[in-house]
C-alpha cells in the first residue's frame, strides 16, 4: 500500500470497498442480461472471504469510504460490528507535493486549451446510455482497445460502486468485467467516461491476465492501481488529441473538462473532492502519472509493453500531426525533470 498513517487507513478501507463491489457482482447480479450470479448456487458468499479480512486488519474508522463500505455490506445482512465507521481516518494527512500542483497547473492549461479548440469544431449528439455502444464509441481511441469483457448490471448507484472496471472469477476469458449502474452524470460524461477511461482500464486488465492468472488484478489495488489509473488519463490525452483531428468537438470539450476537474480536485484545491480528503496519494496520480506516461518516466516503464507500444505509437503520430500536443509533451517532460522529447518515450 503506497501510503502511511490515516492514508494508509483510508486506502485500505477503499480497497475494501472495491472488494464488496466485485463481492455484490459474484453473488448475484445477471451477467448480460441472465438471470443469474456468477457463483454457483450454494456456494458460501462471497463476503464470508471479506469479513475475516476486515475483521484481521485493526481500522476503525475510514471516512466516506467506510460508509460506502457497509452500504454494500448490507447487501449481505447485517454489518459485523468490526466493520470501521465512517468517522475520519485517526492521524496525520500529508500535504499535496508540490509536483503534483505543477501538474495540476499543467493539466488544467491544456483542458482549457481543449474546451477553446472544442468550440470551432462541429458538436454531435452523445451516445444511447448504453455500455456496449459507449466502449465501441471510445475504441477507436483507445490504442489497445479489446471487447471480451462482461457487462453486469448492480442494484448500487454510481456513489456506491465508484470503481465500475473488474477482474472476477469464473468468468470467461480473461475474466474482465464492468458493471452497469446507474448514474446521474451527463450523457456526454457518461459516454467519455466508460468509452475512454473505463475502458482503458478493461484494456490494460486484457492485457495483465493470462491462462491460470487470478482474480482480482493487480492493477486494481495498491500500487497497480496507481499505474492503472496513470494509463487511463494518458488515454483520455491522447484521445482528446485524436478528437480534435476527427472533429468530434462534443468530446474535446468534455476531455478537456474532465482534465480542469482532476487539477482542481486536490486536497486544498480550487474544488476539492471529498473522495480525496484523506488520499492524496491517489489525487496526485490522476495529474501527474499520464504526464509521466507520456514522457517515459516510472509509469510507462511498469505498464506491459503490449500496451505502451501502441500508446508511444499513436501519441508520436499524434504529436507530428497536432503540434500544441507536441508542446503539451515537451512542457510536461521539462516539468518533470527529463529532457523534452515530444516526439519520442
Amino acid at each position: 500500500m503506497p501510503a502511511s498513517n490515516a492514508e494508509a487507513a483510508a486506502w485500505a478501507v477503499r480497497g475494501w470497498a472495491d472488494v464488496a463491489v466485485g463481492c455484490l457482482a459474484l453473488d448475484g447480479p445477471a451477467l448480460d442480461g441472465a438471470a443469474c450470479p456468477v457463483t454457483e448456487p450454494g456456494t458460501p458468499s462471497a463476503f464470508g472471504g471479506l469479513d475475516e479480512v476486515v475483521r484481521s486488519v485493526p481500522v476503525t474508522s475510514g471516512g466516506q469510504d467506510a460508509a460506502r463500505l457497509r452500504g454494500l455490506r448490507r447487501f449481505a445482512g447485517p454489518v459485523p460490528c468490526w466493520y470501521p465507521d465512517s468517522r475520519p481516518a485517526a492521524g496525520p494527512i500529508r500535504a499535496v507535493r508540490p509536483v503534483a500542483w505543477r501538474a495540476a497547473g499543467h493539466l488544467a492549461r491544456f483542458g482549457k486549451f481543449l474546451m477553446r479548440t472544442a468550440a470551432g469544431l462541429p458538436w454531435h449528439p452523445p451516445c444511447a446510455l448504453c455500455s456496449a455502444r459507449q466502449l465501441a464509441w471510445g475504441a477507436r481511441y483507445r490504442p489497445s482497445a479489446s471487447d471480451v469483457h462482461v457487462t453486469m448490471a448492480l442494484p448500487v448507484d454510481r456513489w456506491l460502486a465508484r470503481r465500475t472496471w473488474m477482474c472476477l472469477p469464473g468468468l470467461p476469458g480473461p475474466g474482465t468485467a464492468v458493471a452497469e449502474v446507474p448514474s446521474t452524470a451527463t450523457p456526454l460524461a457518461q459516454q467519455i467516461w466508460r468509452g475512454i477511461h473505463e475502458g482503458a482500464h478493461l484494456d490494460h486488465l486484457s492485457v495483465l491476465a493470462r491462462p491460470g492468472s487470478s482474480a482480482p488484478s493487480p492493477a486494481e489495488f495498491g500500487t497497480g492501481l496507481l499505474i492503472a489509473e496513470s494509463y487511463a488519463m494518458a488515454v483520455e490525452i491522447l484521445a482528446a488529441v485524436e478528437c480534435i483531428m476527427a472533429e468530434e468537438g462534443h468530446a474535446v470539450w468534455r476531455l478537456g473538462n474532465g482534465l480542469i476537474e482532476r487539477a482542481t480536485r486536490l486536497p486544498g484545491g480550487a474544488n476539492p473532492a471529498p473522495e480525496f480528503t484523506d488520499l492524496p496519494t491517489l489525487a496526485e496520480v490522476y495529474v501527474r502519472g499520464p504526464l509521466e506516461v507520456l514522457t517515459g518516466g516510472d509509469a510507462a516503464r511498469a505498464l506491459p509493453e503490449q500496451i505502451t507500444g501502441s500508446l508511444r505509437a499513436r501519441w508520436r503520430s499524434a504529436c507530428a500531426a497536432y503540434p500544441p500536443a507536441a508542446a503539451f509533451g515537451s512542457a510536461a517532460a521539462e516539468l518533470l525533470g527529463r529532457s523534452p522529447r515530444p516526439l519520442r518515450f
